[in-house]
């Protein structure tokens, strides 16, 4: 009897293991809901991009956004009170990331806190050269790996009403979410091959690496030098880039324009 329970349970394991991802993406596409046309009405105010897209990608992006909003708790924090149109507007911002891609919405995020503002982050923070900031840092966004986002409300609001202007902080922290799908944030989310991967890790080590000395030199351009930080920044600032200037990133970055264009299955050079 036990040998047979071990049998089965075993089959399962296999099973999930070679055909989960399916089994979410059926499950999730079943759980989709229409948005309502005063629904529709207010993104469009709150969010210009989302007028803006060609029908068929307009459906794919409401119909991950039904689906995320279907399982992830929003928590507001300092009192904010969050709505309706708070969790649509977070909602399509986050999915944009997944429009070219055939996976569910987010499968690892269960929990969004949502600020009126910033917000300190208390936790000591270890700067460089080993010094420990015991003040916390002033932040509008984080991503943990654990499936956790924290954003500022005020943000989202800015960042969806300003499409083209290079910086979003939902994508900066969905960004971080696909990076951290494996683990640990590093700057080279998972990808269909290890080919690509070596392309990957070989186009964007030059181009950081780029963008650190010019940081270094006090030259601000296109990528923002918060990207300088480290590799996993650097791979959410210009996902932010990719998505608002996409023309300028391929003529400034075109090898790493043509890596973050396969990664997301869109090409955003013209969505501007």
């Amino acid at each position: 009897m036990a040998i047979t329970i071990l049998v089965i349970l075993c089959a399962a394991l296999i099973a999930w293991w070679l055909y989960g991802d399916q089994w979410l993406a059926r499950y999730y596409k079943r759980r989709e809901r229409p948005l309502t046309a005063g629904q529709r009405r207010q993104l469009a105010r709150d969010m210009p991009l989302y007028a803006r897209l060609p029908s068929p990608m307009r459906e794919k992006l409401e119909g991950l956004m039904m689906a995320f909003l279907s399982r992830v708790d929003f928590v507001g924090c300092e009192g904010l009170r969050v709505n309706s149109r708070m969790r649509l507007l977070v909602a399509a911002q986050a999915c944009l990331l997944l429009l070219g891609r055939d996976e569910p919405a987010y499968p690892n995020v269960h929990t969004l806190y949502l600020y009126p503002e910033g917000y300190i982050n208390a936790a000591p923070q270890r700067l460089a050269g080993g010094v420990i900031d015991p003040n916390g840092r002033h932040l509008a966004g984080e991503s943990w790996h654990d499936g956790r986002v924290v954003l500022s409300w005020n943000d989202c609001l800015y960042s969806a009403a300003y499409p083209f202007d290079g910086t979003n902080l939902v994508i900066h922290e969905f960004a971080h979410q696909l990076d951290q799908a494996k683990g640990s944030a590093t700057g080279a989310p998972l990808q269909g091959s290890l080919p690509q991967a070596k392309r990957w890790q070989a186009v964007f080590q030059a181009a950081f690496d780029r963008h650190c000395l010019a940081v270094a030199r006090g030259e601000h351009g296109l990528i923002d030098p918060y990207g300088a930080t480290n590799p996993a920044e650097f791979f959410a600032v210009v996902s932010e880039v990719f998505f608002e200037r996409g023309l300028e990133l391929a003529e400034a970055e075109p090898q790493m324009y043509e890596m973050l264009s396969a990664f997301y299955g869109l090409d955003t050079r013209h969505w501007a």
